[in-house]
C-alpha cells in the first residue's frame, strides 16, 4: 500500500549511515577524558580529520594547511574517503584508533554518537555560552549540545519559472505571498492536454517533507515534546488543514499530479513551481543550465503572506565533531577547532555555503556580499530567521507523511481517515525511540 519515494540525495544520505544506531550500540567507546586546555606540546602532533565528498572536504583541507602554516608542530591529516564509510569509523573508534574529528553527514548521526559518548562537548573556556549565541545566534544549542557547530541551513523556498509566468501574464517579479494567489497562479499556470491529462503542472511537490511547510505555517507541528514525553499530532487541526489544502490542489484545483514531482520537473519544462529547499539552487545550474536563468526564488506563500508564525521548515547541515578516544591530543584538536569555527574558518565557510547553496549560519556571513548576490542565497537568508529545524529524525517520518497524502490523493480517503493512519505511523516512530531530537 505504501508508496515509494525516492530522490538520489535522499538515497545517498539514508544509506550513508543505514543502521548506525545499531552499530553504534555494538562498539565499545573509549571514555572520554576531560578536555585538557593546556598549551600544545612541543613535539610533533598529528590530528586526522574524516569527511565525506571530496569537494567539500578539499575546503577544511584548506583551513588544514593554513593552521599548519602558523602552528608548525601540528597537523592535520584531512581524509574525504573513510567518513564516507559508517562502519569504518564506528570500528575505528572502538579500536581507539579512529580520526580526532569528523564531519558529521547529519543531526541525526551527531546524536547518536553523542549518545554512545563518541564526541567531545565543545569547552566552556573556548566556546562560552555567549561566544554561541553571538557567533551562531540561530543554532538551537538546548537541543543539540554543544557537540557540533552547522555549516549552514538549506532553506525551504518558492521556486518558479518566470518565462512561464510572463506567458501567462503574471509578474514574473512578484510570485504569489499567500496561499490563495499561490492556488491562482498555479491554476493559470497549469497546462493540459485534450483528455484533460496535465502536460505542465502549475506546481510540484517536494520530495523531502510534504505539507511541513505548510503545518509550520498554521502553527502546528508532527509531534508535541512535553518533558520526556512524545505525542503524535497528526490528527491536530493545523495537520488536518495543511494536509487538506496541498491534497485539494490535486484533487479539486488540479493543478499538480505525483507523477510530476520536485525540482526536476521545473528543470524539465513539466512544472511552473515548487517548494523546495535552497540546496535545489545548484542543481538547476549544474543539472538543468538551461533553464536556469528563469528560475526565481522567493519566500514560501503562507496562508497570510507572512512569516506567522514560519515560513516552513529548514535542515540543518552539521560542520564538524571532535570524537573521543584520542586523549593525549585533545589539547591540539581544540587548538585546531578554535582555529575552524573562529576568524581561520571563515572563507571556507563562505565557499561552503556556495558549494551547498546553504544559508549562512555564522553571524559574520549572513550579510556577505559574495553570498548574498548569489540567485536564491539572497532569498534563503532573509527567510533563514523564520523557518524551523526540525531536528534530528529518522526519514521514516517524512516517508508517512508521503503515504498519507498518497492515500489522500491516489486511493481516496478522507483527509481525516489518512490522518488516522498517520498518527499510528508516528506514534510508532515515537514509541520506537527514533524521533527523541525531533523538534
Amino acid at each position: 500500500m505504501k508508496m515509494q519515494f525516492s530522490s538520489r540525495r535522499q538515497f545517498l544520505r539514508t544509506a550513508a549511515f543505514a543502521g548506525f544506531g545499531l552499530a553504534a550500540a555494538a562498539c565499545v567507546p573509549v571514555p572520554a577524558a576531560s578536555p585538557d586546555i593546556a598549551s600544545p606540546s612541543e613535539e610533533q602532533v598529528e590530528l586526522s580529520l574524516w569527511g565525506w565528498w571530496d569537494t567539500r572536504m578539499a575546503h577544511y583541507r584548506s583551513v588544514a594547511d593554513q593552521f599548519a602554516d602558523q602552528n608548525g608542530g601540528i597537523t592535520v591529516d584531512v581524509d574525504s574517503t573513510a567518513g564516507g564509510d559508517p562502519e569504518k569509523v564506528l570500528s575505528a573508534l572502538a579500536a581507539g584508533a579512529g580520526p580526532n574529528m569528523l564531519n558529521m553527514p547529519d543531526l541525526l548521526t551527531m546524536h547518536q554518537m553523542r549518545e554512545e559518548d563518541l564526541l567531545l562537548a565543545f569547552p566552556e573556556a573556548i566556546f562560552p555560552r555567549s561566544w554561541f549565541e553571538e557567533a551562531y545566534p540561530l543554532f538551537d544549542i538546548e537541543t543539540n549540545g554543544r557537540y557540533v557547530l552547522p555549516t549552514g541551513s538549506t532553506c525551504a523556498l518558492l521556486m518558479y519559472n518566470k518565462s512561464m509566468f510572463e506567458e501567462v501574464g503574471l509578474d514574473p517579479e512578484s510570485p504569489p505571498t499567500t496561499w490563495s494567489d499561490f492556488t491562482a497562479a498555479a491554476k493559470a499556470l497549469t497546462r493540459k492536454d485534450g483528455s484533460g491529462a496535465i502536460t505542465r503542472a502549475g506546481f510540484a511537490l517536494t520530495l523531502d517533507w510534504p505539507v511541513l511547510n505548510q503545518i509550520y505555517q498554521l502553527g502546528g507541528n508532527v509531534i508535541r515534546n512535553s518533558g520526556d514525553q512524545q505525542i503524535s499530532l497528526m490528527t491536530s487541526p493545523e495537520v488536518h488543514d495543511a494536509f487538506t489544502y496541498i491534497a485539494d490542489l490535486a484533487r479539486t484545483h488540479q493543478v499538480w499530479h505525483p507523477s510530476l514531482p520536485d525540482h526536476e520537473a521545473v528543470g524539465k519544462g513539466r512544472a511552473a513551481m515548487t517548494e523546495e529547499q535552497s540546496w535545489a539552487i545548484n542543481e538547476f545550474s549544474d543539472t538543468y543550465p538551461d533553464m536556469y536563468p528563469s528560475i526565481g526564488y522567493s519566500h514560501p506563500p503562507t496562508p497570510t503572506g507572512g512569516p506567522e508564525p514560519l515560513f516552513g521548515y529548514k535542515t540543518i547541515v552539521p560542520s564538524i565533531s571532535a570524537l573521543t578516544g584520542r586523549p593525549e591530543n585533545e589539547s591540539e584538536t581544540w587548538q585546531f577547532m578554535e582555529y575552524l569555527y573562529k576568524d581561520g574558518g571563515k572563507e571556507a565557510y563562505r565557499a561552503l555555503c556556495l558549494l551547498s547553496a546553504l544559508a549562512p549560519e555564522r553571524a559574520d556571513l549572513m550579510s556577505d556580499p559574495r553570498l548574498l548576490e548569489t540567485p536564491g542565497l539572497s532569498a534563503a537568508a532573509a527567510v533563514n530567521p523564520w523557518e524551523r529545524s526540525y531536528g534530528a529524525v529518522s526519514y521514516r517520518a517524512a516517508a508517512v507523511l508521503h503515504d498519507v497524502l498518497h492515500l489522500i490523493v491516489n486511493e481516496g480517503r478522507t483527509v481525516a481517515e489518512a490522518l488516522e493512519f498517520g498518527e499510528t505511523e508516528i506514534q510508532t516512530i515515537i514509541d520506537e525511540g527514533l524521533a527523541k531530537h525531533w523538534v
